[in-house]
């Protein structure tokens, strides 16, 4: 049942779509070639197979699905290498993810002072080149200060043994002042798209539930928010008491309009 969970309330899981495809085709191939299986089973995974290549081939038509890999602090391109991927395809997904980085997050160069031009002109020291030297080194050799250059050349993070979640560690970069150049915001962006849209339809289902056939005047403000209340509430972000507390406070407020209402005017006139 895990193998195939791709959504999981609260767990962004875009990163994961095609490594759970490729992990499923790895059982079902591994189910036909064997002769241990009846020949029913296998011909069933035959079809299975057919069906998992074609959801497959779907990815393509989206480039989060690779750029999530990328992103993902545990794969990187490091992943379809294992994946044993094709060099091209992994060339094409890595250019996908330029492609966005270039064309919607990376910073706008900033413009330098003659003052800065003249320090940026000083030769290097021997201690300065040995730094340089000592950084490429730790990337692989790579003499690049792009962020996803840095990105890709770095070493995979793991919780022990376990994968990290991809969300929370870029957001914990980011509350930590670490923006990788500005690579943070594109990768919260990518990794929070939801890899499903489940949980979008449960959200239009409770919403049909919730406009019942006695509250369909209810307006389309009331509407969201009862169904924003209900999302709260289900996920433990509301505190106990505080919606008590709040009709408490609309119910006295409907008294003290109520008695204002009830009160005698009085008239006054001028005696001129």
């Amino acid at each position: 049942m895990e193998l195939c969970q791709l959504s999981i309330s609260g767990s962004p899981r875009l990163s994961n779509t095609v490594v759970f495809i490729d992990q499923i085709t790895e059982h079902i191939s591994s189910a036909i070639s064997s002769p241990t299986y009846p020949p029913a089973l296998r011909n069933a995974c035959r079809l299975g197979l057919k069906i998992t290549n074609k959801y497959y081939s779907l990815t393509d038509n989206s480039p989060l699905y690779r750029i999530a890999i990328i992103l993902h602090p545990s794969f990187r391109d490091e992943y379809f290498k294992l994946a044993n991927w094709e060099p091209e395809w992994i060339t094409e997904a890595i250019r996908l993810a330029r492609e966005m980085w270039v064309s919607f997050y990376k910073p706008k160069p900033v413009e330098s002072t003659p003052s800065s031009l003249a320090s940026n002109n000083r030769p290097k020291t021997s201690m300065l080149a040995s730094l340089g030297s000592a950084a490429a080194a730790a990337r692989g050799g790579i003499l690049s200060w792009d962020p996803l250059d840095i990105w890709l050349a770095g070493g995979l993070i793991l919780d022990g043994d376990e994968l990290v979640n991809p969300l929370k560690w870029w957001s914990q970069q980011k509350c930590a002042g670490n923006n990788h150049g500005g690579l943070v915001q594109m990768a919260l962006d990518v990794l929070s798209c939801p890899a499903t849209s489940v949980d979008v339809e449960r959200a239009f289902s409770f919403g049909r539930d919730y406009v019942s056939s006695k509250r369909h005047r209810l307006s389309s403000e009331s509407l969201s928010r009862g169904m924003m209340v209900a999302f709260y509430s289900k996920n433990g972000l509301i505190k106990d008491g505080l919606l008590d507390k709040w009709k408490v406070g609309i119910q006295a407020g409907r008294k003290v309009n109520a008695k204002d209402k009830g009160k005698n005017k009085v008239i006054v006139l001028d005696e001129d």
